[in-house]
């Protein structure tokens, strides 16, 4: 299933989602920019910073992504000094 820049990809394993544009980030260059790398099985990988994750969540606004904007306050308050 496509929808504009976004693919769905059904798998043995599962769907994949390919996303051409994040709501609430941006392009493929605005996510790498609000985008962190950590290291995950030995290996680097980026992943969304707290601040685009936030936008992401409020942009999407289903139920389940406001939820999660509770979950991230908590995990800035455990990184906060």
């Amino acid at each position: 299933m496509w929808s504009g820049l976004n693919f769905t990809l059904s798998t043995d394993i599962g769907a994949i989602d390919l996303l051409g544009d994040v709501p609430g980030v941006g392009s493929f260059d605005d996510v790498v920019k609000g985008s962190e790398e950590i290291q995950l099985y030995g290996s680097a990988v980026r992943i969304l910073g707290l601040d685009a994750l936030e936008r992401a969540k409020r942009a999407a606004g289903r139920a389940k992504d406001l939820l999660d904007l509770g979950e991230i306050a908590a995990i800035r308050a455990r990184r906060s000094p």
